[in-house]
């Protein structure tokens, strides 16, 4: 729980509570100082360079069939990587879904995946055992305020864990953490380092025998193992981030490319919902909920990461940021809450109070259901 000074980016509204960020000297968070430089950058040398890697890997080893896989789940980013590793690389990738169980998917997500199969794409869909599914997110919840905490480890472990097993030598990712939310814990050798990924602060955070105690049998668990870094070299996988050699790479133009090429956006409000463009994460909708959780752990969510990405393009000022960010951050309507309560079989009374349980009290007041902040973005002043 954090309980230092509040601090935010000089450049940005992000502050320094985010897991794994850091601000240089000058008080600039690393994705603000990469934006800085991608302004003086050649992309297509980039691009070059990432084909020049693509082809040291697959000279050395191919699948009989598919050149390289793509993990997707439908959404905006997932739809625009697959068909810019099919038309921009010339690749033919087998695309790899970590699906949801079934009361957790929406309509939109299975829309979107169908989608995709009308593109002309082979899709290989994976996912762990639904009851087991929702016991570790009852727990996840129950322990750390992120429900997310067990799906994420199966959506990253599962697409390496096809590629071992499929022995397709290439892995594509989208975006660097490191260089697009400032996680430097995926920094890797290099911007293109996409192994990097068993370092971020998902895949390295904390001690996992929560998961045995919850499964009672370790076996049943190996679709949310990442493999060790042995196991991918042993199998000879190198996974590459594709965000570096896109110039365009943003929320806005990822939504816009997807919808005209078919994508089936999210309804509602974005007061309720958080989601500006109705396009990220519509595979389900209890996300909107861990944006909720994460504002309240942390002080900034989903309208903080919409508004930095704005300004680092230049298309808002910090103060604009600011009141985007003080907008969306907190916005989650409560049929969101009821539903997800409903599925992990917990009053809400309980729920409010695991909130309370991991929101800091100097950053919020907790006299209320809702949690009200008690700082102001942007500045760092607490009431």
């Amino acid at each position: 729980m954090f309980s230092g000074t509040l601090e935010y980016c000089r450049i940005c509204v992000v502050p320094n509570t985010r897991p794994n960020g850091q601000f240089n000297e000058q008080g600039i968070c690393l994705p603000c100082q990469m934006a800085e430089i991608d302004q003086f950058e050649d992309f297509d040398r980039r691009l070059a360079e990432l084909q020049s890697m693509i082809h040291r890997t697959l000279r050395r080893r191919r699948h009989p069939k598919w050149d390289c896989i793509v993990g997707v789940s439908g959404g905006k980013d997932s739809t625009r990587q697959a068909l810019w590793v099919r038309e921009k690389l010339g690749l033919d990738p087998l695309l790899v879904c970590v699906g949801y169980p079934p009361r957790q998917v929406s309509a939109n997500g299975m829309s979107n995946l169908s989608n995709l199969e009308a593109h002309g794409f082979d899709i290989t869909f994976v996912g762990p055992a639904p009851v087991l599914s929702r016991r570790l997110v009852r727990e996840a919840f129950l322990r750390f305020c992120n429900w997310c905490k067990a799906t994420e480890m199966a959506l990253f472990a599962g697409v390496p864990r096809v590629a071992i097993d499929k022995k397709i030598p290439l892995i594509f990712w989208g975006e660097n953490p490191a260089l697009s939310v400032g996680d430097t814990g995926t920094l890797g050798q290099d911007k293109w380092d996409g192994n990097s990924l068993v370092n971020s602060n998902t895949l390295a955070g904390g001690d996992l025998t929560w998961f045995t105690e919850v499964a009672g049998d370790e076996k049943l668990l190996r679709m949310y193992q990442f493999p060790t870094r042995q196991e991918i070299d042993d199998a000879n996988v190198q996974t590459l981030f594709l965000g570096p050699a896109w110039r365009d790479w943003s929320a806005a133009t990822n939504s816009h490319f997807a919808v005209a090429h078919g994508l089936r956006f999210r309804g509602g409000d974005p007061l309720r919902t958080g989601d500006l463009f109705g396009t990220q994460m519509v595979d389900e909708d209890w996300t909107i909920v861990n944006f909720l959780l994460k504002y309240y752990k942390l002080g900034f969510s989903r309208g903080t990461e919409y508004a930095n990405e704005l300004i680092r393009a230049g298309k808002i000022t910090r103060d604009e940021g600011i009141v985007l960010a003080e907008t969306y951050d907190e916005a989650c309507g409560d049929e969101y809450i009821d539903s997800f309560c409903r599925y992990i079989d917990l009053p809400e009374s309980a729920f409010w109070q695991t909130v309370h349980e991991f929101t800091p009290p100097t950053l919020f007041d907790l006299s209320g259901q809702r949690p009200r902040p008690r700082f102001k973005v942007g500045t760092g002043v607490v009431a």
